[in-house]
């Protein structure tokens, strides 16, 4: 039998990777799941481990965590959360990190100017 809330969140991440694809990110894919070595949902995109998620519920400080974790596990700069945004498109899903996070992209955005 399938299980649709896993069937759910692969849409979600083909999804995600397909927009990001659409978007002028060319590499941007779907990783297949990792288990414990799992470095995030969408691969192809150098510093970011993302964590892609469509639950009915945003668990904000629950998936934010996810990222960072999964960032540790890729050896990458940022985690985030992209989660969906009910009976919406893609585009309207959000993309959530923590402060610390947030600041050292702003960090190394603005030091390459």
């Amino acid at each position: 039998m399938a299980n649709p809330n896993k069937d759910r969140g692969t849409r979600w991440e083909v999804s995600v990777a397909s927009y990001l694809r659409d978007a002028g990110f060319t590499e941007a894919f779907r990783l297949a799941p990792g288990g414990e070595h799992d470095a995030g949902d969408i691969g192809g995109i150098r510093d970011f481990a993302f964590e892609c998620r469509d639950r009915a519920k945003l668990s904000l400080a629950e998936n934010v965590a996810d990222a960072n974790n999964r960032a540790i596990k890729k050896n990458c700069k940022y985690g985030v959360a992209v989660m969906k945004k009910r009976n919406s498109p893609t585009s309207a899903g959000y993309v959530v990190c923590s402060l610390e996070t947030f600041t050292r992209l702003l960090q190394d955005f603005y030091a390459d100017r």
